[in-house]
């Protein structure tokens, strides 16, 4: 499992210090709103539960270190690249609102059912299904989301 060695960034793995270009949506607003972390966690565990994983917790530590990251301008300045000094869990990043990124995320489904059971996040297929398999990790007990104009961020520890 080596999560914290591959970085994913809107739906493509990338190597540590890469980018990946991606569509950029100007109407993405300026964090994550108190009903989005909501939604965001309420939809994160309802997909967690039907991979047999337990509820997540909103963690606020995670969440300030995401909207830090989304903040950054080197998160998002030719497209989207991951904070290569968050080791400590999985990042997913998006350049849609937080208020969709779970529902595009969980849109892997169907790469990681066919990738599993034994799923190995150096597999070149594990960009179609990361950022799933980041959701549904039965080892994450927290996640926190940031976002700002084109970049939402989640990490999860």
């Amino acid at each position: 499992m080596a999560v914290a060695a591959t970085l994913m960034a809107g739906g493509m793995v990338l190597g540590a210090g890469a980018t990946a270009s991606a569509a950029v949506s100007t109407s993405l607003p300026a964090e994550v709103s108190p009903a989005d972390q909501a939604a965001i966690l309420s939809s994160t565990n309802a997909i967690r539960e039907t991979e047999g994983a337990p509820p997540i917790a909103w963690d606020a530590a995670l969440a300030s270190g995401a909207q830090a990251w989304a903040d950054n301008p080197a998160s998002h300045a030719s497209g989207l690249a991951h904070d290569t000094s968050f080791n400590n869990g999985a990042e997913n990043m998006s350049s849609v609102a937080p208020s969709q990124a779970v529902s595009q995320w969980a849109g892997e489904k169907a790469a990681y059912d066919a990738a599993g059971p034994n799923w190995n996040t150096n597999d070149p297929g594990y960009r179609n299904w990361g950022h799933y398999w980041n959701m549904v990790q039965k080892n994450y007990t927290k996640m926190g989301c940031g976002a700002t104009t084109g970049v939402t961020v989640c990490r999860y520890a």
